[in-house]
């Protein structure tokens, strides 16, 4: 099993020296593993040059193998513990920017204070990128909008709405509610790929054509913008939450929103440590929807 951990850590940091120092292990005895693990499968897995190490193109069909093995093996000692009385392990977790800077951290801390021995791995992705990490099995779970993905299950959560924010001293402040068409012609804030989601969805069913001043990679330098007047951005309730004082949000007149939840492969076979953390996230989720100070709509 270690030899398939090795090749992943090699992948991984593009360094026979970097695995052997991550792993515990010698270079000497590294570079045996790989050699051992190519004549086991019989074709070479690297291609090694003076500053990296890559895999084949077979090695990198391989590589996807060898992470199930580990996981599978990592589950196994996780459920055994589990059994026994002992909660351990890792869970990869993943976040779209928006459950990131309200709920999911709640969760993981009302989490930690029950299961102190285990620990979450957490990261941004944006929206584009959730499909290659869970075929490729680096996460666990991800927090969401809804994603069909054969294979895995997406649980809704609740309804996140979307709205328009806007310095407060902009003509739309004055409307209590924006229809889209008004986006027509004004100065727009335009998210950068991967992290459009939002837009895609006014877009889909109210395309528009709107004067796109800038373009940016996040919804804070969005909000720092708008704060300066420079424009109008679309957003949603969950991240409307966080703006300053000379920003306003309003709500469409149309209504458009997001189904946030959660994916994984599957409940019924959740290592014991992924299925509490399910439990902890709908506890808390249900809380936070339950608050009356919030947009957010039961699904």
């Amino acid at each position: 099993m270690i030899k398939y951990r090795a090749f992943i850590e090699v992948v991984e940091t593009g360094s026979i020296t970097k695995a052997a120092k991550n792993l515990g292990y010698s270079q000497p005895g590294i570079s045996y593993m790989i050699d051992s693990l190519e004549k086991e499968i019989g074709f070479p897995l690297l291609v090694r040059s003076k500053d990296n190490v890559q895999p084949t193109k077979d090695g990198a069909r391989i590589l996807y193998h060898c992470k199930q093995i580990v996981n599978n093996e990592d589950d196994l000692r996780e459920t055994a513990k589990a059994i026994n009385g002992l909660m351990e392990g890792t869970i990869y977790v993943a976040s779209q920017n928006s459950m990131l800077v309200n709920i999911v951290p709640h969760i993981i801390s009302r989490f930690a204070k029950s299961f102190s021995g285990i620990t979450v791995n957490l990261s941004e992705l944006p929206f584009d990128a959730f499909t290659a990490q869970f075929k490729s099995g680096d996460i666990d779970m991800g927090f969401m909008s809804e994603k069909k993905l054969k294979g895995f299950e997406f649980h809704p959560l609740f309804r996140d709405p979307l709205c328009l924010i806007m310095h407060k001293d902009h003509p739309f402040a004055r409307y209590e509610k924006i229809p889209a068409e008004n986006l027509n012609g004004c100065d727009f804030i335009m998210p950068i790929p991967g992290w459009d989601d939002t837009v895609k969805m006014v877009m889909k069913k109210s395309p528009f054509t709107a004067n796109i001043k800038f373009e940016v990679a996040s919804d804070t330098a969005a909000i720092a913008l708008t704060a300066e007047n420079q424009g109008v951005y679309i957003m949603s309730a969950l991240q409307a939450s966080l703006l300053p004082e000379d920003v306003v949000q309003r709500p469409f007149a149309e209504d458009y929103f997001r189904i946030m939840g959660y994916m994984v492969k599957t409940i019924k076979n959740a290592t014991p440590a992924l299925a509490e953390f399910v439990k902890t996230t709908e506890h808390v989720v249900a809380e936070y929807v339950a608050r009356e100070d919030n947009f957010l709509q039961p699904v």
